[in-house]
Formats: structure tokens, sequence, C-alpha cells
């Protein structure tokens, strides 16, 4: 890699690669001038408009003020910048610095945009994310449109490699910066720890204090009275904003969230006062809306800030924490991609996936599609026309899909009134309260210009609306708790029964308070009920419940009839170990597939039978287990087999002795044996034969008493070895039966036999 030169000598070798290679990858410390020289640079060697993305509003306005000053004209002339409800650009404009979200916005249509260059890509937002991934698939359509990657601390190297390009990195000034921490126990609130820390170092010269965000800084500003104080966050106008940036040659104390961190130029600081807390952009998994969690920064976060101390000479960073607290948090910043909800990235993207810089979580991307398909933004073949008319807002896709439904409901500012409510932390009906007008006036005047009221006001137009943005966040409320529609259960104030929509909750230590509930009329849940069947044991049956129901709410229920296969393996999931109990033939039925078993080992082909699939299929379509009473498991088998004469001539069921008819043939086991009483073998030269007589029946030959006397299956060999000494001991044992010297020859005992 080349040797780093300052920005302004770096800017040739920079413009030569994009005019090449058309990307290039640069980094650049904090303070070399990256922001202001580099867009103007690249803006002299395309047509169209040169955007600069910047994370933050702060860092795109000041940037555009910065430059614009330079050139000697005001902002909106050849540089311009462009942010939620704050636009200054003309027709001359040739740079123009937007939050990132302007640029999402646009990925639609990009003409005129020769150049996008990324800003503090180390912060890697979802949309510089989304911006890096889109323009490098864009770039093959548009070889003309020059990308520049710009980053303060991030190794550059990955993201050179993702785009193919040449990797540039430049010096910037910066002093060396003493670090403290505040090693020593302190109960005080963040605030009083800030405005004192703030008043001692506030003596020796400038301080920059980093706080979480507007109200920690409202809160310290009133603990610093007589203390020059200037507030910067992205609430800010222009002119505060100036103040806050300027030094105006006297000591001052500027209080800022983390706005501050890179991008823009704080003049005159000597310390930096560090509370070590930030507000990092999440989402709630119950409303499913944006939020802003307090969280402690990463490693990298704190070096930035106190960076900004060593911006004009030796400088001090106090850390309001210790340093065993610092060298446990995480090196960097985990990425939105992997953090936050990504539904209106999918929006953005018209559900369509990019090659990304680095991939968002499957199962978040899965989420979000199924969230935008229950909205019906999204759709097997894109946006749905809802979905574009929600993608062109500035608001997430839910809060998005409650505008639109309710202009076209005719309560377009009502809609808009309900949307600034959001967030706001408040309790009961915001349907009530922005029908009384509450909300942010600017904000209310400015949506409802974007989305104006389409029609006559319907009734409870409103209340329509918010179901239509919230159809799964729906209760029915029970006294002091609301059951939901996803299956969970929150606790809240008691009042009329009946179903309502719960948007906002609060979870403290594991419990749920619904905070704010608009009751809706049940009709609204039947137009998208559904059907369901519900079977269950009830300990001697299954029982069948059909149901209607609006998610895990059940709005009306009646006796079904139930899927018989579903039906019936509930019931054999209970009565399969005692099978054999209630089904009278079941063990005729157990017998004949053993014996099919056995002839599929000697090589006959036929279908195997399962016992276990055909106590199954026994159960099918039955309800309980006195129904089995009436089943067959022998009909049930032998329809199964294509041959069941087959079965019976080669593998019979029982045999014929001299003295019985019917001598069942045991099939379990290795080998089939028969058992029976030696005199019922009298009269038999040879044991008796099946498989057409290739195959003789193992013989369990026994005493009166039902033991076994001998097994074998050579009868006539164990006629003529071992009969004659056993006949003797028989004799002895059993004085009152026959016991003849040639037992082949036909025999009738006469006696009657001993009790067995």
């Amino acid at each position: 890699m080349p040797t780093p030169l300052p920005v302004d000598d770096i800017l040739p070798e920079l413009l030569g690669h994009l005019a090449r290679e058309g990307a290039v990858v640069l980094e650049s410390p904090p303070g070399s001038g990256k922001t202001t020289r580099v867009p103007i640079a690249v803006a002299g060697t395309v047509s169209g408009q040169t955007w600069v993305l910047e994370p933050r509003r702060v860092a795109a306005r000041a940037a555009a003020h910065r430059v614009a000053s330079e050139l000697g004209e005001p902002v909106g002339e050849r540089v311009g910048y462009a942010m939620r409800l704050d636009r200054k650009s003309s027709d001359k404009t040739r740079v123009l610095y937007v939050t990132e979200g302007v640029f999402t916005r646009r990925l639609d249509d990009l003409a005129g945009i020769d150049a996008v260059i990324l800003d503090e890509f180390h912060e890697r937002s979802i949309h510089t994310d989304v911006a890096l991934a889109w323009c490098r698939a864009l770039r093959r359509s548009r070889p003309e449109l020059k990308l520049v990657v710009m980053s303060a601390t991030l190794d550059g190297e990955a993201v050179a490699r993702f785009l193919s390009c040449p990797r540039l990195r430049a010096t910037g000034t910066m002093f060396p910066v003493q670090i403290k921490y505040w090693e020593r126990r302190d109960d005080r609130a963040l605030e009083a720890r800030v405005a004192a820390a703030c008043r001692e170092a506030v003596e020796s010269g400038s301080v920059l204090a980093f706080l979480p965000g507007i109200g920690e800084i409202e809160r310290t500003a009133a603990l610093l009275g007589g203390v020059p104080v200037y507030p910067l966050h992205g609430e800010v106008d222009a002119g505060a904003q100036d103040r806050a940036l300027r030094d105006t040659g006297a000591p001052r104390v500027v209080l800022a969230t983390n706005v501050a961190e890179t991008s823009v130029t704080v003049e005159g600081i000597t310390t930096v006062i560090d509370a070590g807390l930030a507000r990092q952009a999440s989402f709630d998994a119950w409303s499913g809306l944006p939020t802003l969690d307090l969280v402690p920064v990463a490693r990298d976060s704190a070096a930035q800030r106190a960076g900004r101390a060593g911006r004009l000479g030796p400088g001090t960073c106090l850390r309001l924490y210790s340093r065993a607290d610092h060298d446990a948090r995480p090196a960097q910043t985990v990425p939105e991609i992997r953090r936050i909800d990504l539904a209106a990235t999918v929006l953005a993207l018209r559900g369509q996936s990019l090659e990304w810089f680095e991939p968002p979580p499957a199962g978040a991307w899965r989420a979000a599609v199924e969230h935008l398909r229950r909205l019906d933004l999204l759709d097997d073949n894109g946006l749905t026309v809802l979905g574009a008319a929600v993608s062109r807002l500035p608001l997430s896709p839910r809060l998005g899909r409650l505008l639109v439904e309710a202009a076209a409901l005719g309560a377009g500012r009502e809609g808009a009134a309900l949307v600034t409510l959001f967030g706001r932390r408040l309790d009961g009906d915001l349907v009530d309260r922005a029908l009384d007008g509450q909300g942010d006036a600017r904000e209310k005047a400015h949506l409802s210009r974007l989305v104006p009221s389409q029609g006559r006001a319907e009734p409870d137009g409103l209340a329509r609306a918010l179901f239509a943005a919230f159809p799964d966040r729906v209760g029915q409320r029970q006294g002091g708790r609301v059951k939901l529609s996803d299956g969970g259960a929150a606790e809240c104030e008691v009042g009329r029964d009946g179903y309502v929509i719960v948007t906002e909750v609060d979870r403290v230590h594991n419990r749920a308070r619904a905070r704010t509930m608009t009751p809706i009329p049940e009709g609204w849940l039947l137009e998208h009920a559904t059907v369901r069947e519900l079977s269950r044991w009830t300990g001697d049956r299954v029982e069948v419940r059909e149901e209607l129901v609006y998610g895990e709410l059940v709005l009306d229920a009646a006796p079904g009839q139930g899927d018989p296969a579903e039906v019936g393996r509930i019931l054999h999931e209970h009565v399969a170990a005692n099978l054999h109990n209630h089904v009278p033939d079941w063990e005729r039925g157990a017998a004949l597939v053993a014996r099919v078993a056995f002839l599929r080992r000697q090589g006959v082909e036929l279908a195997p039978l399962d016992l276990d699939a055909l106590g199954r299929a026994l159960c099918a379509g039955l309800r309980s287990a006195r129904e089995l009473g009436q089943a067959s498991l022998v009909e049930l088998a032998r329809g199964m087999l294509t041959d069941p004469g087959l079965v019976d001539r080669l593998a019979p069921e029982t045999i014929r002795l001299p003295s019985r008819p019917r001598v069942a043939v045991i099939y379990e086991g290795d080998e089939p044996h028969v058992a029976s009483r030696m005199q019922d073998f009298f009269g038999l030269a040879d044991g008796p034969r099946i498989l057409d007589g290739k195959y003789p029946l193992v013989l369990h030959l026994n005493a009166p008493n039902g033991r076994p006397v001998q097994v074998t299956r050579d009868l006539p060999g164990f006629w003529m070895r071992h009969y004659p000494g056993i006949r003797r001991e028989l004799m002895r044992r059993y004085p009152r039966h026959k016991w003849p010297e040639d037992p082949r020859a036909l025999y009738t005992e006469q006696t009657e036999p001993s009790t067995r």
C-alpha cells in the first residue's frame, strides 16, 4: 500500500482510480478533511450530482455549510443537503449531503446521481450496508457510477476486496490525548456527575461532553448555571448547531450525543468528558417498531470520542467509568444489520436480496418478509400497491401502513397525529389521543402532506387503520389481563372486557403490562378469522372441537368431525401399549405378521407387514378404545396381502395331529414350532412340515402336566434313541397314562388324563 498522504495530496491518485476502476476505499482519520475535500473533488469529474451519505443529520448539515462557506456561497447553490423535514438544494446543486435514509428511499430512481460517497462507513448503519450492496450491483448496468467508501477507523481491506477496488490511506493531524478514568464509586445521577466534571474542566478550556440523549443533555445543562452551554444533537436547528460547533474564543461546554463522534469538527475543544453511553438503534420485538436502547459504547466509539480532544493540541479525555469497565467492552459496535428489525430494509429492496458485504441473519430476513406479507405490503410478485406507497414514506413499514390506511379511510390528519404518538411512552388509547389533536404539530403537517386524506371520513376509520397496521397485536381483554392473539398474555388496567389492539407493552421482571390499548369490535376479527379443528384425548376417547379463531383467540367453537388420520394418531398414541387387550383377534393378527416375516426369510416374495403400522391403521377413523372391540387385525392384515391363500398354504396357522385337529404353529423366534403333549404325536412316524413339506417344524414334546420333555425336529430319531428311556420315567411319574412301546403306531388313550 502507498505511503499515507494528507487528503489534499492524495486526491489526484483517488480521482485517477475512480476514472479507471470506478470505485475506491479511503481510510482517513478524524480531522483529516475527507468529508469536505473529497466530495467537491469527485463532483468535478462527473456530470451528474455527487451524493454524500452521512449517518447523522448534524454531520450532513455541518459538512454542507462548511463546504459552501469555503466556496464563498450559501448552502443550496453548488452544495446542499437533504434530510427528513429539511432540505436546501437547487438546480445548481452538484454536491448533496444526505442522511442515509434519504438515499435508501431513492433506490428505485438514482437517475442524475453519478457518484455516491459513503462517509463514516465504520459506523455500519443498515442504510450504509444497503447503499454499498446496491451501488455495487448497480455498477454492472451503470459502470459510469462512481463509488467512494470512506472510513475513519475501519480496516478497509475487506471493503476493497468486496468492491474489487484499490484502497488508499490518508494522514491526519492528531495530538496526544491523556486518558483518565473515574475509578471511585459515585452514586450521583449521571447528569450530576457530568455537570461536576464539566464545571471543573471548563476552567482550563472548552469541553465536549458526550451524553446518551436529549433528555440527559437538557438535565445536565440545567445543572450548569452560569457556564456557557451549547447543546448538539440531531434536533437542534441550524443556528444552534453552528453556535455549538464554532469556537467563540471563550471557554464553553458543548453537550452532545454521539453525533459529535465523527464527521463534524467541534472547534476549540481541549477536554472530552465521556459518559460512556449511547442510544443505539434497535427494535421493540413486541410492536415491531424502531427503538433507541441505552447501551455502553464499544471501545472503538470510546476511542473516537477521546480523539476529539486532540484536534488542536494535546488534550484530555475523562471517561466516567473505570478502566476495567472499558477493557471489558466489545472492541467494535455491532453493525445494525445484525441487531435491528429488517422489515424496512426488505421493503426498500422490494423483497429482493443482494450480495452483501455482511449478509443479514437468515432468520431475521425471513421474519421481516413474513411481517410485510402480514401487512399486505409484499407478495410473491414483490411489492403490492400498498407496499409501493408505504416504501416512499419516511416511516417504519408498520406506521407507514397505518398512515396510508388512515388516509384511504378519510382520516389522514388523524392518522398522522396517531403516528407521531408512538414511542412517547403514553398510556391509554392512542386513537382517542390522536382524535383529541395530540401529537407533534410540525410532524403531523408534514405527514399529512405526504399522504392526504381520500374521500369522506368513515366511522372508526382511525381504529381500522390501526388494526391494519397491527393485525398481530390483537388481544381479548378480561378483567385485569389481556389474552393475546400470538398466544401470550399481559396484565392491564381493569376495564371493559372485549377485543383490543395492544400497541405497546412494558416488560418488568418477566411480566408484561399492556400500556396502550384501543377497543375494536369482534366483527373485524370475524372478517379475518380461520377455522381450525383441535383433537385431544379426554381419558377414554378422542374429542374433536371445531374453532373459529383469530390467531390464538377463539371466537366460537362447536363439536367437529376431525381428520380421521389425526384422530386415529391420537387414539393410537394412548392405547398402543394395550392394543392386544382391546382388539379381539390381536394374537391371531400378530401371528399372521410373524408368518409373513418367516416366509420372507425363506425367500418367498411377499410385501412386509409391520405390526405397529397395522395398529395405527386399525385406529384410523376410530375415536375410542371401545370401538376397537369391533375391529379385526386379521382382516386388516389379510387385506394388505396380494395372495393370502399362499401364506395359508406355505405357513399355515395350525396343523393337525393324530389326536388333535388343530394345533397352533408358533412363528415367533428364529424357527417355527408347535407345542403339545407327547401323546398327541403318537401315531406319527415323522414330524409335521410346512413350506409344501420342505421345512420340518420344531416340536416341543410336553409331559401330561404341560412341561417340556423334549425339543426336537427329528421325530423318527427321538422315537428310536430317546423315547425308550424317557418312557420308563414317564410310566413311573404318570402311571395312569398309557405309554406304548412303539409310539409310531396309531394309539388312542383310553384312560382319563391327569389334571394339568
